[in-house]
């Protein structure tokens, strides 16, 4: 079943003031940040994975403690009659936005968003594709999430609503199919007074994760995405395709049900069909809400369809589902592509993420951590040899100038050779090569220096900003030097200093003789300004930046965020304490950096204002 109409009020309405005094009472340390970290937006979690105060949305669900002190709360839920999922309240700081959004994930294929206001202002807009509604305190929503949405708040106080996730129940849509019946005309909503009703059958879902998709549930998302796709002539034959598809699922099906002995099966009849629609083209087809069907289909489909409870993968970007007629499902040969010039190695990539950084600023570990989300391709590693096995981009080549490229060096032989060299090594984190396009992301140092070429070389690129306290980065950079496993330059003509360790940058003929601390300062505070410079220059909806402390204190909310604002999902449940990085000289410490205290303090005049204006860079891309 799904919504008619963009938004729909309930024929039932709540007592906001018994609501509000119950949100009201509630510990200020209950509210937490937006996991995106949007600004102004934070939560309270009411149901949560475990009854945890967590953002899961994978696995047995339970009320929180924060639920269990809101009885009024726990009635309201009652009369709803859901089956709840995560719900949370949600507060909109004044003049604060929710960003406008799809919901893509898989979580969003089965569950309604019930949204309730508890406290509002008239300047609060909620917008849900054409249609935009001032929701008053005490009214109760469901919207369509597939739909662009975004939440305003022009007032001067925050908006908070109570946010209720459910796959639902009879009882729920009746509500709503009298809601859509009665359409814009009056209608009946009797108020739940306090103490009306009861809290003791709230039920939470235990089951929201299949080990493998049913051909059932497969048809019923092709159908959905075959609804809402942009007319187009390749729509038919694509149809046809995953109709043969779900036939062969459904056989598989047959023999091995969500048994491990189906694995290779299911995984082969997922390969041939996404190559066979790449080769087809069908990567085009765009859908009404102006995303792309291929991306639905890759991620949801092609990467998920075949999910292990054993690693509690959740399915994470998915859409809604409809009806498809049923000649469209019928098993058929495949059609033939047409016909289409060989696609170049650059073509091969959609929007590649490149973390940049300074040396030694915790960037491997950020690596290692996001290359887990579904979806993402790496080289497995650092890519020194990719770009500098390129005749002309070495440092030798270029005078031993530095590791600094530009535009200028992006020629079209060059990026060819990258692109091709950077395809070939892709494996996700299953370690399958891509099929077709792919979401690479990348983690080398000396990129810090060449930011301006990959932009050239990719231009739908996006850049990740780790930043991390200079005074940390640079004593585990003078670890690096004196430790000899970090010598990427140990013969240079005319230097006679150490050999040389971490990235080559401009102008290092000038630090010969010195010690190691001040050619340390000067890697960090050169590098540090050029990447700030570089990183300006481009759209800021193509840069997105990571705080190390953060990071370090809250992996599961920042890996969450990040993966949402790369147009990703996340599936992995993170522990406060994360492995080591494969790069880790000694174990890591906050103040570890104290231990040359004396030697950083000599020279900090050389990298204060650098650093300054890296956490002005920082604050102004979350303003």
């Amino acid at each position: 079943m799904r919504l008619t109409q963009p938004l729909l009020q309930l024929p039932i309405g709540f007592d906001a003031e018994t609501l509000a005094a119950e949100v009201r009472a509630l510990p200020a340390a209950a509210w937490e940040p937006h996991p995106q970290k949007f600004p102004g937006n934070e939560a309270v979690p009411l149901v949560a994975y475990g009854g945890e105060l967590n953002n899961s949305v994978a696995g047995p669900m339970g009320p929180t403690e924060y639920l269990l002190r809101c009885p009024y709360m726990m009635e309201m839920m009652a009369e709803l009659g859901g089956v709840w999922g995560r719900s949370r309240l949600m507060g909109l700081g004044a003049g604060a936005d929710v960003p406008p959004h799809v919901d893509i994930n898989y979580y969003w294929r089965t569950h309604l968003r019930i949204h309730i206001p508890v406290i509002t202002n008239p300047e609060v807009m909620f917008t849900c594709g054409d249609e935009s509604v001032h929701m008053a305190a005490g009214e109760c929503w469901v919207f369509d999430s597939f739909q662009l949405h975004t939440v305003r708040n022009r007032g001067a106080d925050q908006r908070v609503h109570l946010v209720l996730d459910t796959v639902g129940s009879e009882h729920l849509w009746d509500m709503i199919a009298s809601a859509e019946a009665a359409g814009a005309g009056p209608q009946e909503r009797p108020t739940l007074r306090p103490g009306e009703g009861q809290s003791d059958d709230l039920v939470f879902e235990q089951i929201n994760v299949p080990k493998v998709m049913s051909p059932w549930e497969i048809q019923c998302h092709i159908a959905y995405l075959a609804e809402r796709t942009v007319p187009d002539p390749m729509v038919a034959p694509v149809m046809k395709r995953l109709g043969k598809f779900v036939a062969g699922w459904t056989a598989a099906w047959a023999r091995f049900g969500t048994s491990d002995q189906g694995e290779e099966t299911y995984r082969q009849l997922i390969e041939a069909t996404r190559d066979d629609l790449y080769g087809m083209a069908a990567d085009h087809l765009v859908l009404s809400n102006g995303r792309k069907l291929f991306f639905f289909l890759d991620a949801l489909l092609f990467a998920n369809a075949l999910a292990q409870e054993k690693t509690r993968k959740l399915i994470e970007v998915a859409a809604p589902i409809g009806e498809l007629p049923a000649a469209a499902i019928e098993p058929a040969a495949r059609p033939a592509a047409p016909a289409v010039a060989p696609p170049s190695s650059r073509d091969q990539f959609d929007r590649p993420a490149f973390i940049v950084s300074t040396p030694r600023s915790g960037s491997t570990l950020l690596f290692e951590t996001l290359a887990q989300a579904p979806g993402l391709y790496t080289v497995g590693g650092e890519s020194h040899g990719v770009i500098e096995r390129i005749s002309g981009l070495t440092p030798a080549a270029r005078g031993w100038s530095s590791n600094r490229l530009t535009a200028e060096d992006a020629t079209p032989e060059a990026v060819e050779q990258m692109a091709a060299a950077f395809h070939e090594r892709l494996r996700d984190r299953a370690g399958n090569a891509p099929y077709g396009r792919a979401r690479m992301l990348e983690k080398t140092p000396k990129n810090a220096l060449r930011v301006p070429f990959l932009d050239a070389a990719w231009p739908d690129a996006m850049f990740v900003y780790l930043y991390r306290d200079p005074r940390q980065t640079m004593a585990s950079m003078i670890e690096a030097w004196t430790s000899g496993r970090f010598r990427t330059y140990p013969r240079m003509p005319g230097w006679d200093g150490p050999p040389w360790s971490l990235l080559l940058v401009p102008g290092w003929q000038r630090f010969k003789g010195w010690p190691v601390p001040q050619i340390v300062a000067q890697q960090w505070a050169i590098t540090t300004r050029t990447l700030l410079e570089d990183l300006a220059r481009l759209p800021r909806e193509r840069v997105r930046v990571v705080v190390s402390s953060e990071f370090l204190a809250t992996p599961q909310a920042e890996m969450e965020r990040l993966a949402y604002s790369l147009d990703l999902g996340w599936d992995r449940p993170l522990t406060s304490e994360l492995p080591l990085a494969k790069h880790t000289v000694s174990r890591p410490d906050p103040d570890k950096w104290r231990a040359v205290e004396d030697l950083i303090t000599g020279v900090w005049p050389v990298v204060e204002q650098a650093d300054a204006d890296a956490r002005a860079f920082v604050a102004s891309l979350r303003s």
